[in-house]
Formats: structure tokens, C-alpha cells, sequence
């Protein structure tokens, strides 16, 4: 417990100084806020199924190091569960080669407010390639503040069909030895325009498993969502 807590304690540190910082050459940052029918994490939805508004502010420290926050909130019509969370995370992008890009994330995801205590810690790796196709697997010991661990693994192939509009699909298999496993899959389209990108995905999961020890877990099938870069 002692060693999570110094772990979370330090993302929101640095996180913290970095706001304080004067601005410097090789720091640059991008504010996006997010309108959206549902709140997807994992292939499932964490607010049953309910409207969300979310910011996301993302400092790029140096052409490796990443360091972010996200807040995002919904109000479900019926018990509270995940609707209201708060995500930082720290990250490690690393070019490997002309065509590929590995990428090491850490992300504390704490849930104010919640029915009950949910906070976890994540550990994600991806491997990506310049044609659009990536891998990626993920790791939490304390998956939604349970006594479990969560192991999770996704595939995702985004590409461009004609100017502004692309495609972009994702298939994933949710894995908690001790418990159960499930697996997802979205299939999205969307389309940009200067400041602002628009996307309808249709979602689906394998199973809907109710009352288990890290929520329920439902399909959330079409989501609409809107993203407004302001900076």
C-alpha cells in the first residue's frame, strides 16, 4: 500500500510541476475537451451508458517523455458507480525504427465520488507501425481497487478512406485469471475539420456480466463522440 501510494503521489507531483514550469523551447502542450454518448474504458461502458463531457491536457516534456491529465464526468439517472473519474498518467515514447514506435504508459485512475473505492493503477505497453496497425497489452495488480489482477491485450488498424474521413477498428480481450474474461471489439468512423473531429463507433462485448467484483460489464453498442482541440 505504501509503495502505491509514493507511485500515485509522484505522477501528481510531476504533473503539478509541470504546470508551475516556465514555459521552455521543448515543452508543448494540447487541451482537448470531449462531448460524448457514453464513457468506453476497456470495451465497456463505466456510467450506464450515460452522456460524458470530458479535458484532457497532455504536455509533450521532450520528443520522448509524455505526461497528461484527464477529468470526465456523466450523471447516470441510477446508482453512481464509475461516471465521475480522474486519469493522470506519465508516458515514454521511444522511436525504434523508420517504421515503428514503442510506447510505455503509467496511469493512476482515481474515481471521486464513486458507490465505492475503485482507484487502480495501470501499466501499458504498444508496439505501433506507420501504416495505421498496432498491439498493445496492459497490466493492473489492483484492477478497479480489487484484489485482482487484470491483464488486457488489443489490436487497433486506423487508415484515412478519402480526405478528412477515416475508418479505424479495435478488438481486445479483457483477462482476470481469478475471476472471468471477456473480449471487445469497435468498429468507428469519423471525420475532421480544423479544430474539431466527430466519430460514430458501434461497440461490442462478449458477455454482460453483472455484480462482479470490478463493476458491470455491458455493451455499450453506438457511441457519438466530439472533440474540440483548443489547443
Amino acid at each position: 500500500m505504501r509503495q502505491h501510494l509514493c507511485i500515485t503521489f509522484s505522477c501528481y507531483a510531476f504533473i503539478i510541476y509541470l504546470f508551475f514550469q516556465p514555459a521552455k523551447a521543448d515543452v508543448s502542450s494540447t487541451l482537448l475537451i470531449r462531448t460524448a454518448s457514453d464513457s468506453i474504458y476497456n470495451g465497456t461502458s463505466e456510467n450506464t451508458g450515460q452522456p460524458i463531457v470530458a479535458i484532457n491536457a497532455e504536455f509533450q516534456v521532450t520528443s520522448t517523455l509524455v505526461a497528461g491529465v484527464q477529468f470526465q464526468d456523466s450523471e447516470p439517472e441510477n446508482v453512481r458507480q464509475r461516471n465521475r473519474n480522474l486519469s493522470t498518467y506519465l508516458g515514454y515514447d521511444k522511436k525504434i525504427s523508420r517504421n515503428w514506435l514503442s510506447s510505455t504508459y503509467f496511469t493512476h485512475r482515481t474515481f471521486p465520488g464513486g458507490q465505492r473505492e475503485w482507484d487502480y493503477d495501470e501499466f501499458s505497453s504498444r508496439l505501433s507501425h506507420r501504416s495505421g496497425a498496432s498491439i498493445g497489452v496492459s497490466y493492473s495488480p489492483n484492477y478497479y481497487s480489487s484484489s485482482v489482477k487484470a491483464i488486457g491485450t488489443t489490436i487497433k488498424y486506423s487508415r484515412p478512406l478519402i480526405e478528412r474521413v477515416y475508418v479505424k477498428t479495435e478488438i481486445g480481450n479483457v483477462s482476470i485469471p481469478s475471476l472471468f474474461s471477456y473480449q471487445f471489439a469497435e468498429a468507428t468512423v469519423g471525420t475532421s475539420y480544423k479544430r474539431f473531429n466527430v466519430e460514430l463507433g458501434y461497440h461490442w462485448t462478449s458477455d454482460t456480466i453483472l455484480h462482479t467484483p470490478v463493476g458491470n460489464i455491458t455493451s455499450p453498442q453506438f457511441v457519438l463522440s466530439v472533440n474540440y482541440v483548443a489547443f
